[in-house]
């Protein structure tokens, strides 16, 4: 089983070349808001479905993800990648501290 971040998969078939996904939009992903057509996923990855609010709805192009839709995707591995880079948890960056000893 293939495990990206939050990323799960649901099965996998043509003898394991692709798979199909599910994961949930983080709060402050970096796909949020971005028209599937402008995501880059074409080649290696399909949006099957985004469900929002309990509701399912069939992606278009103009399709956007929203914190807490659940994506069902069929995925190869690089597409996998690129969809949980898109969902990844957003990274803050730590400050170090300037403390002095005495």
């Amino acid at each position: 089983e293939m495990s990206l971040g939050d990323m799960m998969t649901l099965f996998k078939i043509r003898r394991g070349r692709y798979s199909v996904v599910e994961e949930k939009v983080p709060a402050g992903a970096k796909g949020i808001g971005v028209q599937l057509k402008n995501m880059g996923l074409e080649e290696h990855c399909v949006i099957a479905a985004i469900i929002r609010d309990g509701k399912m709805t069939l992606p278009r192009g103009d399709s956007t993800f929203a914190e807490g839709d659940e994506i069902l995707a069929v995925t190869s591995p690089e597409g996998a990648q690129k969809l949980s880079d898109l969902l990844a948890h957003p990274v803050y960056p730590v400050r170090e501290s300037k403390k002095i000893l005495k």
